[in-house]
């Protein structure tokens, strides 16, 4: 895989220098007489942030009704396809193959060259620092562009036609949706905004029935009937700062002990991807308890939506699977050690979020690239806030979300069953 520092280096540098110059081209370009421009194919580029697509999800839908006659291509990395596909939210998708230098170079020109010879009408950049996508943008002769303009880069207010506003008050949901507003209203100063926000929501999704099954077959070879079910996701993305994102592991271990003890007749099972089956079976093992399991790596996308159907209670790292969860409405309670979530929040009907009590959140900001904190990178700074939380704090919502309505997920799964 493309080291993701090395390439959030060459953003900063190659990237910086190269949108300086695609800048000045634009400028020549915007002297010249323009012949006004139908919206007819639309492309739009996330791409980091498994969880971050769903949160734009709602997005996707306001630039649906926005436009309805038009295309929407969607540009973003390989490791995505999965979610983008239960999405449904694009007619068309682009990947951009990281895996190396070289098959990112190579996917990018001939993804620049794809979306050139499709003849894309307005970019739809939801990135909110890197200068990625307004390149790629300007090789595929993108004539029109739309995104965040948060930083000094002089470059950026001259490539954005549509120069969006970054308001850190808002839940990430709502800041993908403002460039949308934007676009319909061109009301430089959101007066009716919270209206329009709120007719968009994440999309529910319907496990199938083969994941259904085969995930009810895992749990029942480890002894998980109709028991109450407690999913913990101890992970984060690798790709920013892991370490300062999570608690001590024997933290995971106590929540998992305390919630067995408090309620006898539950299960609590470790969720995390393939190469995080050590890490997450450890934790399992300080746990002692053989209603305590992992499933790490044993799960694809789709079969990990149909686990979080069946539970009664998901408690995760502010990462990818929490997002995910809330497309299938499962209770969470959402871990906050290092950003805030007043931009990251998990969205359902029982949800619940917890964080140290810190003016140190968001330790990380877009406003300084997510690099450092309070000027030291962040290879050198701990997970100081992560442990400042306690298990018995969050205890407290875990038995809010437990009691509050008993019973109701474990019904539905034995209905299905």
């Amino acid at each position: 895989m493309f080291d993701v520092k090395l390439m959030r280096r060459i953003d900063s540098t190659v990237g910086n220098a190269a949108c300086t110059v695609l800048a000045g081209a634009k400028k020549l370009r915007r002297a010249l007489p323009q012949t006004p421009r139908a919206v007819r194919k639309i492309a739009v580029a996330k791409f980091f942030g498994m969880g971050t697509l769903v949160v734009a999800s709602p997005a996707l839908a306001a630039l649906r009704e926005t436009y309805p006659d038009a295309e929407i291509h969607f540009v973003t990395f390989a490791a995505n396809r999965d979610v983008l596909d239960i999405l449904g939210v694009a007619d068309k998708v682009w990947l951009i193959d990281n895996t190396s230098p070289t098959s990112f170079a190579r996917s990018t020109a001939e993804i620049a060259r794809g979306l050139r010879k499709e003849g894309i009408d307005l970019l739809l950049d939801f990135e909110f620092f890197a200068k990625f996508p307004l390149v790629l943008g300007s090789l595929a002769g993108i004539p029109r562009c739309a995104g965040f303009c948060l930083t000094p880069e002089a470059w950026r207010r001259t490539l954005l036609d549509v120069p969006g506003s970054y308001n850190h008050y808002f839940h990430t949901k709502d800041i993908f949706l403002s460039l949308v507003y934007l676009l319909k209203t061109n009301d430089l100063y959101y007066l009716h905004f919270d209206a329009f926000r709120s007719r968009f929501r994440y999309p529910r999704h319907t496990p199938q029935a083969r994941d259904l099954e085969h995930v009810k077959t895992l749990l029942a070879a480890r002894g998980v009937g109709s028991s109450r079910l407690v999913v913990v996701n101890p992970n984060t993305s690798p790709d920013l700062a892991p370490e300062i994102r999570k608690w001590p592991e024997q933290r995971y271990a106590e929540l998992a002990s305390n919630i067995l003890a408090e309620y006898p007749d539950s299960f609590v099972v470790f969720i995390g991807a393939k190469s995080e089956a050590s890490y997450v079976e450890r934790i399992a093992g300080h746990v002692g308890s053989s209603r305590a399991i992992s499933l790490a790596g044993e799960l694809n996308i789709r079969e990990l939506l149909a686990l979080f159907s069946m539970t009664d209670l998901f408690i995760s790292n502010d990462s990818g699977p929490m997002h995910l969860a809330c497309l299938v409405d499962t209770p969470v309670v959402g871990l906050f050690f290092a950003d805030t979530p007043t931009l990251f929040a998990p969205i359902g009907t029982r949800v619940r979020s917890v964080g140290p009590d810190l003016y140190s959140l968001p330790l990380f900001t877009v406003y300084n690239g997510k690099d450092v904190v309070a000027g030291t990178p962040l290879d050198r700074i701990e997970n100081v806030p992560a442990r400042a939380t306690s298990v018995a704090r969050v205890m407290e919502d875990v038995r809010a979300l437990l009691d509050e309505i008993p019973n109701v997920v474990r019904m539905r799964r034995t209905a299905a069953g």
